[in-house]
Parts: C-alpha cells; sequence; structure tokens
C-alpha cells in the first residue's frame, strides 16, 4: 500500500511537470505576448481587490512612520530594503551600491521574504500558534510581502517555495529545496514564459537560489559554522552562480562583493526585524519607536560608511571584455560535475 501510494505521489510529480512544460511549449509556440505586461498587472489579478489596497495602504504607512524618525539617506536605503525600488536612493548612492556587488540588498530578492517569513514563523510559534492558523498567518504575510514589494520577480519565485514549504509542514512531508525551485521556475515561466530570456532579476535569483542549494552543503559539511561564517558562505556560495552571468550580461564585475557582503549582510536581519519593529512601534508608541529608530539609524550608517569606503577603491568594479557564451557553458558543465562528485561523496548521490 505504501509503495503504491509513493508511485501515485511520483506520478503525479512527472504529470504536473510535463503539464507545466507543455504549457510553457503551447504559449511560445502560439505567440501568447505578456512581453509588455509588468508583474503587478500578471500576477495582482489572483489577489482580491480589497486584500491588494489594504496591502498597498499598509507599505504607505509604513514609509510614512519610518520618515518622521529615519533622515536621508538612511530612510531611503531602509525604504528599499524593505520594499526594494532602487528609485527611492540617490543616484550616486545607486551606484556605490552596485560597485560594491550589494545591489542584490535593494532589489528586493528572496533574502528579504526569508527573513520575513522567519520573523513570521518566530512571533507565531512564540505565541503557539500552529497548524491550520500558522498556515493561513504565514500565507498571508508572505503575500503581503510580495504586494508590497511590487511584485518583484526573485520576491514571486521566494514566495512560490515559501509557500510550498508551509504546505509541506501543514502536510507533514519532507521539503526539497530542489524541487520547489523547478516548480517555482515552472510556474512562473508558464504564466509569463519571456522572463526566461528577457528578466535579468529573476535569472539571477534562480542561480543564485542554485548556488544556495548545491554548494552551501559543501561549505558546510565537516565546519562547525558561527552567524558570520554563515552568512559569509551562503553570499560566496550564490555568488559561485552568478558571478559568469553577472560579466556575460553586463561586462562588469565587483571585486569587493565578498568583502562587502561579509560586512553588510549578517546585519541584514537585524535591521530588517527593528525596522518592523520601529514602524510597528510608530502606531502605538512614538517614544519607543524613536528610541528604536535611534539604534536602527546607527546600524543604517555604519551599512551606508561601508559602501562609500569600499566603493572609493580603485578596483572596485573591473571591466570585463565580452566574454564567449561557450565559456559560460564550460564553465557551468565543470561546475555541475564538481558538485555531482562531492555530493555524491559526501551524501552518496
Amino acid at each position: 500500500m505504501a509503495l503504491d501510494r509513493w508511485h501515485l505521489l511520483k506520478t503525479l510529480r512527472i504529470g504536473g511537470v510535463v503539464f507545466l512544460l507543455l504549457l510553457i511549449v503551447f504559449r511560445f509556440y502560439h505567440a501568447v505576448n505578456t512581453n509588455d505586461v509588468s508583474n503587478a498587472e500578471l500576477y495582482s489579478s489572483v489577489f482580491p481587490k480589497f486584500l491588494f489596497h489594504s496591502f498597498l495602504w499598509l507599505r504607505q504607512k509604513i514609509n510614512f512612520a519610518l520618515a518622521k524618525i529615519l533622515p536621508e539617506p538612511q530612510l531611503s536605503l531602509m525604504k528599499s530594503l524593505f520594499f526594494g525600488g532602487k528609485n527611492n536612493l540617490p543616484y550616486d548612492l545607486k551606484q556605490q551600491i552596485r560597485r560594491v556587488g550589494l545591489s542584490h540588498l535593494v532589489a528586493v530578492s528572496g533574502l528579504h521574504l526569508t527573513i520575513v517569513s522567519q520573523i513570521i514563523s518566530s512571533i507565531l510559534n512564540a505565541c503557539l500558534i500552529g497548524g491550520i492558523f500558522n498556515f493561513f498567518i504565514s500565507l498571508l504575510f508572505i503575500l503581503g510581502f510580495v504586494v508590497m514589494a511590487d511584485f518583484s520577480s526573485s520576491v514571486i519565485r521566494a514566495s512560490i517555495m515559501a509557500i510550498i514549504l508551509l504546505l509541506s509542514k501543514l502536510f507533514h512531508r519532507v521539503y526539497r529545496s530542489s524541487y520547489a525551485l523547478i516548480l517555482a521556475v515552472l510556474i512562473m515561466v508558464s504564466l509569463k514564459p519571456q522572463i526566461l530570456a528577457d528578466d535579468f532579476s529573476f535569472q539571477l535569483s534562480v542561480l543564485a537560489t542554485l548556488g544556495i542549494i548545491y554548494v552551501y552543503p559543501l561549505f558546510q559539511k565537516n565546519n562547525q559554522l558561527n552567524f558570520l561564517k554563515e552568512s559569509f558562505l551562503l553570499s560566496i556560495s550564490a555568488l559561485i552562480f552568478v558571478w559568469p552571468w553577472i560579466v556575460y550580461k553586463t561586462q562588469m564585475f565587483s571585486l569587493v562583493a565578498p568583502l562587502s557582503n561579509l560586512l553588510v549582510v549578517p546585519l541584514i536581519p537585524v535591521i530588517m526585524i527593528m525596522g518592523f519593529f520601529v514602524a510597528g512601534a510608530a502606531f502605538i508608541f512614538f517614544p519607543l519607536a524613536f528610541w528604536g529608530g535611534f539604534c536602527l539609524n546607527i546600524l543604517l550608517s555604519y551599512v551606508l560608511k561601508v559602501i562609500t569606503f569600499l566603493s572609493r577603491w580603485p578596483l572596485a568594479e573591473v571591466f570585463w571584455p565580452q566574454i564567449n557564451w561557450f565559456f559560460i557553458l564550460v564553465y557551468y558543465l565543470v561546475l555541475i560535475y564538481i558538485i555531482y562528485h562531492y555530493h555524491k561523496k559526501y551524501y552518496g548521490g
């Protein structure tokens, strides 16, 4: 009976993947043009209007609360960390962030959603809320973050994976991040095939996630990791997968990216937690929000100092002439072989 159930689940998974692949092929060959349709227009239709507008209202209120507490450019940086949108930032700061390899922080990547999900999960666990209530509350916050982040492709990808994780916990199933990533990519490409070729943030998001799924466990093996080392190795794991594609698409690469990520990324969860605290306290007891904002301002100022200092290094960002696609292919084939070899050695396949 158990074996038959296993075969049934395997058949359903394969059938679902085949269906999505056929849907993608159908949309390509029947010239379904969604290239001019933004993610917001494409995905907002699945939200009830009152819920959609409620999340937008909440974003406006959070931005307004932060504006009463934080000075510039700390305010712009905090708003970009929360909801993305490089347009929030002064031009010079945007260029500096790009030079030091921290653009992913203000592009609303899956990292942001992961942090938000962990914050919500910790609060719910502390309140002893589990089961179906935990699922729906977490789902509501995930969907809210997607709306407030303007339906960023990387956040949509991360949200699909997060929802799959919630479902696996709800039904007591094993969660496999690699399968969740495949399903997320198939769903998004079936809805908008052009993102596979045209959406740079989507491409980087998928590659970075592959690095975290397959490279990070190799660093983790036989290593005692503290929080700082873990954050650094997560960044390096993602960078190993994304750097050739960044160079291929932009001809630019940041030599200080590993150092800037080491100095800044470990603080991002703390900054976002404090940002949520300050924004929430501003609605309840403003003096408390003011003192929280004082501490938050110190952390944001530190991040800005690191960005400014490293961006002034002569070789912070170097021009890399156009590289041949064949090099990219060889690099990823060799990387896949190395990952396969070490996963087979450590995990037996």
